[in-house]
């Protein structure tokens, strides 16, 4: 018989890729943000209003996929990390790129 303590591991694969887009999708509105609001005018709302529909969206999403289940909980939140690690290696590449077109652009 099996304890009601461990997961079964079918369940857990839907949290974990959720919690990998979810945090994809975090972390490059997270970068959208800065970016924007670094060139904007008025930067205060572009990271007041980021951070309110960053958070938002984080939370609503971890309480339903975890269905009021900690291991579901603890797979959707590995998968953000893991989407967090992979969105940073993305970026870094795009900007790594962009600098250089910029540099190329910007030769004698």
């Amino acid at each position: 018989m099996m304890s009601n303590f461990q997961p079964h591991m079918l369940t857990l694969i839907i949290p974990f890729v959720v919690g990998i887009v979810l945090g994809c999708c975090f972390f490059y509105a997270l970068w959208l943000t800065v970016d924007k609001g670094l060139q904007s005018g008025h930067p205060a709302v572009w990271f007041l209003g980021g951070i309110l529909a960053r958070m938002g969206t984080a939370v609503g999403v971890f309480y339903w996929v975890s269905d009021n289940d900690i291991w579901r909980l603890v797979a959707s939140l590995i998968g953000f990390v893991i989407g967090r690690i992979l969105m940073t290696k993305y970026l870094t590449k795009i900007n790594e790129n962009q600098l250089v077109k910029k540099a190329i652009r910007h030769a004698p």
